[in-house]
């Protein structure tokens, strides 16, 4: 009998949990540090102008000034419209009320867009909770502490949660969305009336004509996949052949419409450019379709050659899957209650819409849980689904002002922006600087590697030989499972096979953590289980959590620098990986020239992002923009540098550095005094 995930009396979210405590206990600890600690970091470079987009959204919802007759949709974009148009104002929209508020309070020294900080970080609490809520589905509840523990100690999620106002909330909505969405589709079981038990008729004749239909039908996609293969020559010639055609057909034509519609710029873009196009378009559905072909071919090919050993194997699963998935129907199951399920599903979809309003990205969550949907081997009906799906939509639309004129098109141009990054930067990986649009693969699996802590991926490796093992002896449910698997196995099977544009380290995949721990976590809970006193217990939690907390305390406050041992710390990392890339050491630097500046006025020139220097200047000092190309320094002046991807080093080598901030071996910014000398 399958001991599942919600059936369990140990790992059971909804029974009496002894760890909730000790995780109330772990958010406020969490929060007091935060509380003393927020004003410590540093404006991210894109910190203020996404704050600005935040204070200018409101103008979106302004009755008044609708009614002006000059409204211009435009201007609740903030400063920096072209850019950030393309995320929705959702978080923005919830928390600013909250960092209003806080702003009003007289505390000298802090600034005023600095409480996002503090708010960022209490966000980051609420996807702990969550994110433990979550985990309690696979494992029991010290483990369940355990892992979250070891997620909010993370110095890199540490620091994302304090000055990352963008990939930091989508990754939390994301635990909400997921962990709200399974929850609905669970209670649609539990209100369900039970599956059937009748037996079905045999039609072993039609059971075995459709499988012969399906073996041979895989062999003939397989074959013609194979074919690609072996005539790649004449296929390209083929499609050059009928992409210059339809190139030149008469535009009134309904080939040279088609192909107008298609390809709007034609008249201004050389064929060759459409026919490159169309290959690469052929290229990628030719690997896409041998991906998939690939497994089903060699199973087919395995179950014609040894059909006793697979039908015993198909035996052995389907055991181990039963009750296995049905269809559903469009009416099917128990009446929906809206008094009892109806807030489920109204949360669900909140949460959905709210993701998606951050980032585009996030329908990817409805898919998972449409998937855990059918999945299920309950009678149920389509329409709560529906229902979820629309209230979503609603949400999104409703909290998104850019999609207003044309949801569906503004919608496709915001996913072909983000899936074709338009801001190509230099990266320095492993030594090298890369364009971001041409790093290697091993560029997001390796960073993994090294900034998560030591601990993170042994535990890792262990839980997912756990989760096999488990699921091989029917102790774990395997349908929330896969989801789980496929929340990170998705994204990152698209990173490896089409390199899209990185940079900032990984930041745009933090969302990819969450199920990482809670995969850690089931390693973890195999040590409990191994571990029977629960001293024992507490010294491996203490010892599991030292390295986060370690790396918490030496790199404060540039917590999301980190590397760890394998990488020789950040001292290790420096020159090789990028550090601090959201130049966040700006504000100590700022400290150390304003208080030079009490004595005499100095002159600043930055290279990067002058802005926010200016926030930090004091009174004597006069920032101006540094351009390497028209050098306005003079003898005196001082120039301002990052050493990301190596700028200290290739601006003004022959002048000493003044003043160097970093941590643990590794500086992030240099002060550089144009023809002065050298000093200590």
């Amino acid at each position: 009998m399958i001991t599942s995930g919600f059936s369990s009396s140990e790992h059971s979210p909804t029974s009496r949990d002894p760890a909730r405590g000790w995780l109330l206990g772990l958010i406020l600890l969490n929060l007091v540090v935060a509380l003393f600690t927020f004003d410590d970091f540093g404006f991210a470079w894109d910190e203020p102008l996404f704050y600005a987009y935040g204070d200018a959204v409101d103008y979106a919802y302004s009755i008044s000034a609708r009614l002006s007759g000059n409204f211009d949709i435009e201007n609740a974009y903030g400063p920096s419209a072209g850019d950030h148009k393309y995320y929705g104002p959702a978080y923005l929209l919830l928390v600013r009320p909250l960092v209003d508020a806080l702003r009003q309070l007289p505390v000298p020294g802090v600034h005023r867009d600095e409480w996002w900080h503090l708010v960022n970080f209490l966000t980051l609490q609420v996807g702990v909770v969550f994110f433990y809520k979550l985990a309690r589905r696979w494992v029991g509840p010290w483990a369940g502490l355990g892992a979250a523990a070891l997620f909010a100690t993370q110095p890199v999620v540490w620091g994302h949660g304090m000055i990352n106002p963008k990939d930091m909330p989508f990754m939390v909505f994301f635990i909400l969305a997921v962990e709200s969405g399974l929850t609905l589709v669970d209670h649609l079981r539990a209100t369900s009336p039970p599956a059937s038990t009748e037996a079905a008729p045999p039609g072993e004749v039609f059971a075995l004509a459709r499988w012969t239909l399906w073996r041979v039908a895989v062999l003939v996609v397989g074959s013609m996949v194979l074919l690609t293969y072996l005539l790649a020559g004449p296929i390209q010639n083929g499609i050059r052949a009928l992409v210059e055609a339809a190139y030149q057909a008469a535009p009134g034509s309904l080939l040279g419409r088609w192909f107008l519609w298609v390809a709007a710029r034609a008249p201004e873009t050389p064929p060759d450019a459409y026919v490159n196009k169309a290959w690469a378009l052929f290229l990628r559905l030719r690997t896409g379709v041998t991906v998939l072909s690939v497994p089903l071919v060699l199973h087919t090919l395995v179950g014609l050659i040894w059909p006793a050993g697979m039908q015993n194997l198909g035996r052995a699963l389907s055991a181990r899957l039963a009750p296995l998935p049905t269809w559903p129907q469009w009416r099917a199951g128990a009446p929906f209650r809206w008094r009892n399920a109806g807030w489920r599903l109204g949360v669900a979809a909140l949460m959905l819409g709210l993701l998606t309003s951050i980032r585009v990205l996030g329908p990817l969550v409805g898919a998972l849980v449409v998937l855990y949907f059918l999945l299920q081997s309950y009678p149920r009906s389509w329409k709560p689904l529906l229902v979820y799906g629309l209230i979503a939509a609603g949400v999104t639309y409703l909290t998104w002002p850019f999609l207003w004129d044309n949801p569906l098109v503004r919608l496709i141009e915001v996913a072909r922006h983000m899936a074709n990054n338009p801001h190509i930067l230099p990266v320095l990986f492993n030594g090298q600087v890369f364009p971001s649009n041409q790093l290697p693969r091993s560029y997001l699996p390796t960073l993994l590697g090294l900034t998560l802590t030591e601990p993170v991926f042994p535990l890792l490796v262990l839980g997912s030989g756990v989760g096999l093992v488990r699921f091989w002896r029917r102790s774990l449910e395997w349908r929330s499972f896969l989801i789980l698997l496929l929340w990170v196995g998705l994204p990152l099977a698209y990173v490896l096979w089409r390199r899209p544009p990185m940079y900032d380290g990984y930041r745009h995949f933090l969302f990819l953590l969450p199920p990482l721990f809670v995969l850690a976590g089931l390693g973890l809970d195999a040590l409990f289980g191994w571990l029977r006193r629960g001293w024992q217990r507490v010294g491996l939690g203490f010892l599991l959590l030292l390295p986060g907390v370690i790396g918490l305390v030496r790199l404060h406050p540039y917590p999301y620098a980190y590397y760890n041992a394998f990488m020789g710390g950040v001292g290790g990392a420096f020159r090789r990986y990028e550090t601090d890339y959201w130049l966040t050491c700006y504000k100590e630097t700022m400290c150390l020239i304003n208080a030079e500046a009490r004595d005499h006025p100095v002159t600043l020139f930055v290279l990067r992002q002058p802005q926010i220097a200016r926030r930090y200047a004091a009174p004597g000092v006069t920032v101006q923009s540094f351009d390497p190309a028209n050098d306005a320094t003079y003898p005196g002046s001082w120039l301002l540098l990052i050493t990301r991807y190596n700028q200290d080093l290739t601006n003004h080598p022959e002048d000493p550095v003044r003043y160097a901030v970093g941590r643990a071996g590794a500086v992030f910014c240099v002060v550089k005094e144009v023809g002065g000398t050298a000093v200590p």
